[in-house]
């Protein structure tokens, strides 16, 4: 008997868990290196946001959601991410997964979401509305590249001791999520007994400077930096420091373009960078409530008068949104999702829409594109 979709029950967990992991190839009949290495989403106080279909009574397709809050130069906004989207391979093809996601995206309007990133490019996600959205460059940061000095600079391996320390340090970053200290101690520990993360702090003796969070379950001989914090030169030197302890050849460091002094740094170095990518797919699915939240942001851009005129005339349709030549609604989260998050220059998964706007108005190019969130330790 089909049942679903609903959220998972608790004596269903352990039987989610070991179907993702069986279809991602994790390590099947291991349920509980999934539980460490995504502790925010399969745990027993998120069931209600483990959305699943069965049959007979056995978990046969998965998408799981974690809600939070993000951050924005001051403005905060509530954040959904969508991971671990499955179906077991005798049950594909049947719009299992499509149920799912419209279903995850109607829990996530009813529960105020403003914005969605998913962890994928694929053609589900851009029926229920995603695009690819935002820009982030990737360099591959060879070894003896950086050859940068910092006197009385030290590189240490984290301990519960400096997590006060690491969360100062968090703080000070203008795009960050909103986490509890008992959720950075989690998302800090996801992975360390399986050896697949490590995170460093650098120190000059009186105090913590910054911390890099390195991952290397997808590739252990280039392992890749998913979160940084603390003054980019610093940043920069751990990087030379880590490639020695780990002694690999290479780091994978992904910059979001906001992110201007590690770009100038990285630039003055002549490290090479990709074009731009997408490092979601992302809908912003409560128009109205998006624009509400981004007001003081447009106004410390724009000036009080002119961005407030702006966002009445978006939501009055007396600007025209187009995409692809063809008029469209504010209403439809892939114009305004494109509109404020900008497209990056290669795309993972074309085609993908363009967005217009018609009169534009000549201070919204300094407003527009938003950062790019980024998923860093929060990933799912």
């Amino acid at each position: 008997m089909l049942e679903g979709p609903r959220p998972a029950k608790p004596e269903e967990l352990i039987d989610i868990a070991d179907l993702v992991n069986s279809v991602f190839n994790i390590k099947p009949g291991s349920p509980s290196i999934l539980m460490d290495l995504f502790p925010q989403l399969f745990n027993v106080d998120n069931l209600e946001n483990l959305r699943v279909i069965l049959y007979d009574g056995k978990p046969i397709s998965h998408v799981g959601i974690w809600e939070g809050e993000l951050l924005i130069y001051g403005c905060c906004f509530k954040v959904g991410m969508i991971g671990s989207v499955c179906t077991h391979p005798s049950y594909r093809g049947r719009g299992y997964a499509s149920a799912l996601v419209r279903d995850a995206f109607s829990k996530m309007r009813r529960d105020d979401v403003d914005l969605v990133l998913v962890s994928g490019f694929r053609t589900l996600y851009k029926m229920a509305g995603c695009v690819e959205a935002g820009k982030v460059y990737t360099y591959n940061i060879q070894r003896g590249k950086l050859d940068l000095d910092l006197d009385g600079i030290n590189v240490i391996h984290y301990d519960e001791d400096l997590l006060e320390d690491l969360i100062e340090i968090y703080h000070r970053e203008p795009v960050r999520y909103r986490r509890s200290l008992e959720e950075f101690k989690v998302l800090l520990e996801r992975g360390l007994k399986y050896g697949d993360l490590k995170i460093y702090a650098a120190t000059d003796g009186a105090g913590l400077l910054a911390y890099v969070a390195i991952e290397s379950f997808l590739n252990k001989n280039v392992p890749t930096m998913i979160e940084y914090a603390g003054p980019r030169s610093v940043v920069l030197y751990m990087i030379e420091e880590i490639l020695k302890i780990l002694n690999v050849n290479a780091i994978k460091l992904i910059v979001p373009h906001q992110d201007l002094e590690m770009l100038h740094l990285l630039e003055k170095r002549n490290v090479e960078k990709t074009s731009s990518e997408a490092p979601a797919s992302i809908a912003i699915i409560n128009p109205k409530n998006f624009l509400e939240k981004i007001q003081p942001y447009l106004e410390e851009r724009m000036g009080e008068k002119e961005s407030r005129r702006f966002i009445h005339d978006l939501v009055h349709e007396k600007i025209r949104l187009y995409l692809n030549e063809e008029e469209t609604s504010f209403r439809d989260s892939r114009a305004l999702t494109l509109l404020f998050f900008g497209a990056p220059d290669k795309l993972r998964a074309p085609p993908q829409p363009k967005v217009k706007i018609k009169p534009h108005p000549e201070s919204l190019s300094y407003a527009l594109p938003l950062p790019t969130p980024v998923y860093g330790l929060n990933y799912i």
